[in-house]
């Protein structure tokens, strides 16, 4: 049910975030049409929490969650919380649970144990389902599990909600049991989307090229959404050998290093670039006034790390649908208008 904005019964919904990044589940409830308020935010890195200040209101800020008093957290509706990927990404070393950021996750669900928020929504990579052959997820399941709510979880893909990025991430929702409320995650629609909608037409894109003169052609041995027309044989390295066409999705974007190093061959304009800041900010949702108050390696790296606002977009209208007081165009065209 979608309640319109003239209806004095809407309601405002109090949120929260831990390990809060740049502020996309924020995004997203705005661009939802669900007024909020923002009760805390915690986050240890100072460039992140600098970038979700600039864009977003909050009554506290706090840094380390460890080091939190959660008997004084305000309460709130929706607490929304992640925890460091790179225990768990194939990118980092899969440490898991042995790794102490794969440990940060229990912080979280004491916020929740001591504040005991209507609803709260978990986010991570995928590969936490399977670290350790299973074991770990297999433990995390079970604290979540001495929660008193009713708990779903999915792997999405932000590539079937909207975004020309794939992108795959698990979810874990939560409804307070006492909440007489029911949710089922979203359902995947076809891919739609592609990098050409948010390539720039800017000049400035020159600075990004990248030397692709020995190129030869990639034969793909089977149909993906990210289309590898060209690769460069003299590189080692697999992901740095291929050049992606901008006519399909991009790979996932990344925090590693200075964020996606992905190569492109630009179809619009003709030229073998990496993508620049701008063009990574439509992909992963945000709008094009959205402030980065730090460096562009930053900007990068925090990008990486966001979750896609679209699949927050979808999740929300589903959990929240009595909060949503305005009608809202659909997540596609959302996003093309960003661009």
């Amino acid at each position: 049910m979608i309640k319109a904005k003239n209806n004095t019964n809407y309601k405002t919904l109090s949120c929260a975030s831990a390990f809060s990044g740049i502020g996309a589940v924020e995004q997203a409830l705005k661009n939802i049409g669900v007024s909020h308020t923002n009760e805390f935010m915690i986050e240890i890195d100072k460039f992140a929490r600098k970038t979700f200040l600039e864009n977003h209101s909050v009554n506290n800020v706090f840094e380390d969650i460890t080091a939190v008093d959660t008997q004084n957290l305000s309460e709130m509706d929706l607490f929304t919380f992640g925890s460091p990927c790179q225990p768990f990404s194939s990118q980092g070393k899969r440490m898991g649970m042995e790794d102490t950021r794969g440990t940060l996750i229990y912080n979280g669900l004491k916020v929740i144990k001591d504040k005991q928020p209507k609803y709260f929504i978990y986010e991570n990579v995928r590969n936490l389902v399977t670290n350790d052959n299973g074991h770990t997820f297999k433990v995390i399941k079970a604290a979540f599990g001495e929660l008193d709510y009713n708990i779903k979880y999915e792997i999405l893909n932000a590539k079937n909600y909207g975004a020309a990025q794939n992108r795959e991430r698990l979810f874990i929702v939560g409804i307070r049991k006492d909440v007489k409320q029911t949710f089922e995650f979203p359902k995947p629609q076809p891919v739609s989307n592609c990098v050409n909608n948010y390539i720039s037409t800017a000049k400035d894109i020159k600075y990004k090229l990248f030397d692709a003169s020995n190129r030869v052609a990639f034969n793909e041995k089977r149909a993906t959404d990210i289309k590898k027309p060209f690769q460069l044989p003299h590189v080692s390295y697999l992901a740095d050998k291929r050049i992606v066409s901008s006519e399909g999705i991009s790979p996932c974007l990344t925090a590693i290093g200075s964020g996606s190093k992905t190569k492109f061959y630009d179809t619009k304009n003709k030229l073998f670039r990496y993508l620049t800041e701008d063009e990574l900010v439509g992909i992963q949702g945000f709008p094009k006034d959205f402030k980065f108050p730090v460096s562009k390696t930053q900007q990068r790296k925090q990008l990486g790390n966001s979750i896609y606002v679209g699949v927050l977009e979808e999740i929300l209208s589903s959990l929240l649908s009595d909060y949503i007081h305005t009608k809202n165009s659909s997540i596609l065209e959302t996003q093309m208008k960003a661009a």
